[in-house]
């Protein structure tokens, strides 16, 4: 039983926005005094200039951080996390209503009177057992429950629930579903209404292929859930409800690749623009939700094909995160996804569709001495194992992944803060089980002593980052005993980031900031979205806009081999959203480059580096091998020019390195690349033991 929290116990500390505009602009200076010293020789600064030292603190100051001085130098202006990214400002975000999202899928549905209250209520009674107040919507018990499928399995005096969602059992029903009933649009000010807390700005979810281009959320927040746990509401233990409308957006241009989803991208960069006003980013970011960029061939976020309508990982979907409770004793607390489907312009239809949860595998799954359930059987012995080696690769709860979407049939109906449907680390238990030996095999074969420490994760934290990957694993990081003042080990150094209690955002706003008193009002966001999650978006975005693509091993199959086998990888990653996975089948392995451009990227430093892993499994310890590289530019006439050779065996494995060839490039070379011609290419060779590896490239840069 969750214990349950004051309002107190919620942080909600003030803090400006992530990032210092003043500090981007003094790097900014830096860089540029630094790459304005970079030509000279040493020998044009005589002692007692007096300019060396002051020369050599701007070199300093710029090379402290060679990605803040690459974006200072790149970038218009510095990206403001809660402008860019997550926007919670009041201003802006009450200028979103729950009506006009619903009234233009209605619109684009072309059903005729359907409204948008008639659309919210068919939702609504979803959460009703049949036959609620609109008997053709599918209801949470139009299919039965398997009893056998309840987990943890019901103890004596339980009532098993009657429905289920994708063959497992769900809680039905839910007291939600009474506003199916009610109007929560006839006044803005009641509890029954909606507010807008929050729009995300989710590129980082695109895929390096470009498939689409990521999310764009909008969450609204039910108003009886702000003054919860208020003394002046004794009636009131939770009246908490989101309704999170996570829309995917297209590739306007997919023969680009990720790079066509460019426009959007510029679209958030400049909402960070400081001469803009509220207003005025209200105002564009309205048109963005509703309109799209037509200039740019982008479409509306909110469209009727964004939220599910095609099954499948990549398109988008609704989602909500209730507990509503009037009089009732305390009781599970669910996250539910959905799909908007709709029908064709000869036979229109509009739908809120319950679905599962994607990438929410039942608990039942991990547990042991479970027969008869091919689910199950399969989960344990093939698909979770198959799993292992992403979910290790990882060293940020950021690129914690399944390396495929999960089989349909193994994801959850909901997600559950309570019981413990959604705590894997309790249904696999602590003794021995076939799945536990499945897991510690693949561990093994990486190289894990499974002692639970970074590089050799355990067991246990290896279910411990599939349990943070489900929707109340993220949202409630616990541990087995699901205490909520416990935490999730996933194997890292640092304690995984903490949440507001089942949430991310808040119906409460912030306290006012005293550093800023007259600043705008914001609704609370977790610590792990503040802390955790925005930095990472802030450098996926950063390093979409000004990184090349070719050097950071962004865009899959741009790199070849004959030899090789080679692969993107979003886990084991230094810089980006990829790396380059080489498994080496052959002793000997080249690897080309396509031709890049060194546009951006000039001036260039006089010798190539990257950041290279290798494994700790080789076959011969005692001689892991060498790497070398080779340049070629053919419209300066240079032709497999060779840059050096590096020895492996002085690298740690199990982590990634920074690997400098020893030979300069030269003056001739880099003065061809400094020219920025676009038929640059690189020749790598692995000379390693066969079968070998996997070895990851990522971060190829030219520095001195």
């Amino acid at each position: 039983m969750l214990s349950k929290r004051s309002s107190s116990s919620i942080s909600t500390r003030s803090r400006s926005v992530p990032g210092s505009a003043g500090a981007w602009w003094r790097a900014r200076h830096a860089a540029l005094a630094a790459l304005a010293l970079l030509p000279a020789a040493c020998s044009d600064f005589a002692p007692g200039d007096g300019e060396l030292d002051d020369a050599s603190a701007l070199l300093d100051a710029a090379e402290a951080d060679l990605g803040e001085a690459a974006e200072a130098l790149s970038l218009p202006f510095p990206i403001e996390p809660l402008k860019s990214l997550t926007v919670t400002e009041v201003d802006i975000v009450s200028q979103f209503s729950l009506k006009d999202v619903l009234q233009q899928l209605v619109t684009q549905s072309g059903v005729p009177g359907l409204t948008p209250l008639t659309l919210f209520q068919r939702f609504m009674d979803t959460y009703r057992a049949a036959p609620g107040l609109y008997p053709s919507v599918p209801h949470c018990d139009s299919v039965a429950a398997n009893p056998n499928d309840v987990f943890p399995p019901p103890q004596p005096g339980d009532t098993p629930s009657p429905g289920s969602i994708n063959g497992w059992p769900v809680r039905c029903p839910r007291t939600i579903g009474q506003d199916s009933g009610i109007d929560p649009f006839s006044t803005t000010a009641g509890d029954d209404a909606y507010m807008a807390t929050t729009l995300a700005n989710r590129f980082d979810l695109a895929p390096p292929d470009g498939a689409h281009c990521g999310e764009y959320r909008i969450v609204f927040a039910r108003k009886s859930g702000h003054p919860d746990f208020s003394d002046d509401r004794p009636d009131q233990t939770f009246r908490r409800s989101f309704i999170i409308f996570e829309g995917r957006l297209p590739n306007p241009s997919p023969s680009l690749g990720r790079q066509g989803c460019r426009p959007i991208v510029d679209f958030w960069l400049n909402q960070s623009n400081p001469s803009k006003t509220a207003a005025t980013r209200a105002a564009e970011l309205k048109s963005f939700y509703f309109n799209g960029l037509p200039a740019s061939g982008v479409g509306p976020v909110i469209h009727i094909d964004n939220y599910g309508h095609t099954p499948g990982p990549n398109n988008g979907q609704i989602r909500t995160n209730e507990f509503l409770l009037f009089q009732e004793a305390f009781d599970a607390w669910p996250l539910r996804e959905f799909r908007l489907t709709h029908g064709t312009s000869s036979s229109p239809s509009l739908n809120v569709i319950p679905s599962f949860v994607k990438d929410n595998p039942s608990a039942k799954l991990f547990a042991p001495g479970i027969s008869g359930d091919s689910r199950v059987t399969s989960f344990q012995s093939t698909v979770f194992p198959n799993m292992v080696e992403r979910l290790a690769a990882a060293d940020d709860v950021n690129r914690f992944a399944y390396p495929s979407a999960l089989p349909d049939a193994m994801n959850a109906g909901e997600s559950l803060m309570i019981p413990l449907q959604n705590n894997y680390l309790n249904a696999i238990g602590s003794g021995a089980s076939t799945l536990r030996t499945n897991i510690a095999n693949k561990l093994i074969a990486m190289g894990s002593d499974l002692s639970g420490t970074p590089t050799n994760p355990s067991v246990d934290q290896i279910v411990g980052r599939a349990q943070s990957l489900a929707c109340a694993g993220c949202h409630e990081p616990v541990d087995a005993t699901n205490s909520p003042s416990s935490s999730l080990d996933v194997g890292l150094s640092s304690a995984f980031p903490k949440t507001l209690v089942f949430t991310h955002t808040s119906e409460k706003t912030a306290p006012v900031d005293e550093n800023d008193p007259n600043g705008p009002r914001r609704f609370i966001l977790s610590d792990a979205v503040l802390d955790t999650f925005l930095p990472y978006r802030e450098k996926v975005m950063k390093h979409f806009l000004v990184n090349n693509t070719t050097l950071g091993f962004e865009k899959p199959g741009a790199w070849t081999s004959t030899q090789a086998l080679l692969a993107t990888h979003t886990g084991r990653v230094e810089e980006g959203i990829a790396s380059l996975e080489v498994r080496t089948p052959s002793s000997f392995n080249t690897i080309f480059s396509p031709n890049f451009s060194t546009s951006g990227l000039t001036p260039v430093g006089n010798k190539i580096k990257l950041s290279l892993f290798v494994s700790k499994q080789q076959p011969n310890p005692s001689w892991v091998g060498n790497l070398e590289v080779l340049i070629s530019i053919p419209s300066a006439g240079i032709y497999d020019q060779w840059v050096g050779n590096v020895v492996l065996n002085g690298l740690t494995r199990g982590e990634f390195n920074d690997v400098t060839f020893p030979q300069q490039l030269q003056a001739a070379t880099i003065t061809a690349l400094n020219a920025a011609p676009s038929d640059v290419k690189l020749q790598f060779t692995l000379n390693v033991t066969a079968n070998s590896g996997p070895y990851y490239m990522d971060d190829i840069r030219f520095e001195n």
